[in-house]
């Protein structure tokens, strides 16, 4: 009986894996969730031989560092992001993990035995005392883990957590910050693990605000320089290719009148020969360029330049792989006080889904951006679905939903972290098409 309230009790190891999965479920797969558990149950197992194997070796090197290492390697998976960016998180939720424990610990201890030690080395040996005190302090545990998981998701939905960890980069000086964030706390440990319960309360009290309001302040200063590098990188991109593009419009209009007083001279002439020469040599290839401007002179009637350049440069990729890109604007559009960043990578997904999908189709996709009324813009992005491919529309938000192979199919996950009250993102399949819907409020 010993040994499996001791085998209970150890489940306080999978509190990070239920806070995680809880939090980013989106991307769970049960192939992903299997692996990580029995990556865990393995690193418990090792951590219980060396207890025995090496009784005076700090506990901290056996029950949290491996635990620490799993949890920041699977993470990193389940969320396509680099693990140095996941130990931060991980080294806050064992803090936060061991500051519940803790209290509920007391809790227990002043419930059955108010003059147990609960020390963990003493579990080991199976006291019968302690085993009950630890397994009825991670029953008290869990609902808390849950409803703490639940509370999470929704925020971390909001503030596009898993995206911000997708586009994040690491740079050199992160790497000794963050490990000397994670000795500290080990040092820490390494005492902390030795003492009482009541103690350890005090410990995970201490450890949980320090590396929370740290980790707090790094995320939120890399998101914070994130956020506008990349907007400044994107605008400035996309006002490049808008002043090529203002440059070939009036590059040609310059030359048109020219290119019809030559055309006129060859006719006076009557130079048939001549006339179809330069006009399947000069002109024809210039009327290419008429036909991309007419396309999108309709952009100028979108107030929003981050926009326009994306779709300008949304329509030069489309070009490269033979896809025609119909943009269709019916009225002025003005988008005031909306988060362009937001805007232009939702509608840039939706786009390249689009096009991938009308490679393999009938290799034509149609963009339409009207107004709902005074507050609401609408970009419409259809798209044909692809000969022999099914979409399920109760499945496509979710994690690694793809029709390509060897596709992570992230994009539609990623498309709904980003969404807020100010942008809506809906799908519907009408006929053989596929259309996809931004809502934009203003």
């Amino acid at each position: 009986m010993a040994t499996v309230l001791f085998i209970l009790a150890l489940s306080s190891g999978y509190y990070e894996i239920l806070f995680l999965m809880i939090g980013f479920r989106e991307y769970v797969t049960w192939r992903l969730a299997v692996v990580w558990v029995a990556m865990i149950a393995t690193s418990q197992v090792l951590s219980e031989i060396g207890t025995l194997l090496f009784p005076n070796m700090p506990l901290v090197f056996l029950w949290i560092i491996p635990l620490v290492a799993v949890n920041t390697f699977m993470s990193s998976r389940l969320l396509y992001t680099q693990w140095l960016l996941m130990l931060p998180v991980m080294i806050f939720l064992n803090a936060v993990k061991r500051l519940i424990t803790a209290i509920m610990g007391v809790l227990a201890k002043a419930l059955l035995a108010p003059n147990a030690d609960m020390l963990l080395r003493q579990a080991v040996k199976l006291d019968k005392t302690v085993d009950l005190n630890m397994f009825l302090a991670v029953m008290l545990s869990i609902p808390v883990v849950i409803i703490l998981g639940g509370l999470a998701h929704r925020w971390l939905v909001r503030v596009s957590a898993a995206d911000f960890l997708q586009r994040a980069r690491v740079e050199a000086g992160d790497y000794l910050l963050v490990m000397l964030f994670f000795i500290i706390y080990v040092i820490a440990y390494v005492f902390a693990m030795e003492w009482s319960v009541n103690s350890q309360t005090y410990m995970a009290i201490a450890a949980s605000l320090t590396f929370g309001i740290i980790g707090s302040y790094l995320i939120n200063n890399k998101n914070s320089h994130l956020n506008d590098a990349q907007l400044l990188l994107q605008v400035s991109n996309y006002n490049e290719l808008l002043r090529r593009h203002n440059r070939d419009l009036h590059l040609f209009k310059h030359d048109y009148q020219n290119i019809l007083l030559s055309l006129s001279a060859f006719i006076r002439e009557d130079n048939m020969t001549g006339l179809k020469h330069y006009f399947e040599a000069e002109v024809l290839p210039a009327s290419h360029n008429l036909n991309k401007q007419t396309e999108l002179a309709g952009l100028n009637r979108l107030a929003m330049p981050t926009a326009s350049g994306l779709i300008y440069a949304k329509y030069e990729t489309a070009v490269r792989r033979e896809v025609q890109l119909v943009v269709v604007v019916l009225e002025d559009v003005e988008l005031l006080d909306v988060p362009q960043i937001k805007v232009v990578r939702i509608l840039g997904n939706l786009l390249d889904n689009a096009v991938d999908a009308a490679a393999r189709a009938n290799r034509h996709v149609t963009l339409t951006i009207s107004n709902r009324n005074k507050q609401t813009a609408v970009f419409t992005v259809r798209n044909q679905i692809p000969i022999n491919e099914t979409l399920d529309l109760s499945v496509i938000k979710k994690s690694r939903f793809t029709t390509k192979p060897g596709h992570l199919g992230y994009g539609l996950s990623s498309i709904e972290q980003l969404t807020t009250d100010q942008l809506m993102v809906n799908y519907c399949i009408e006929d053989t098409d596929f259309v996809a819907e931004l809502v934009v409020t203003h």
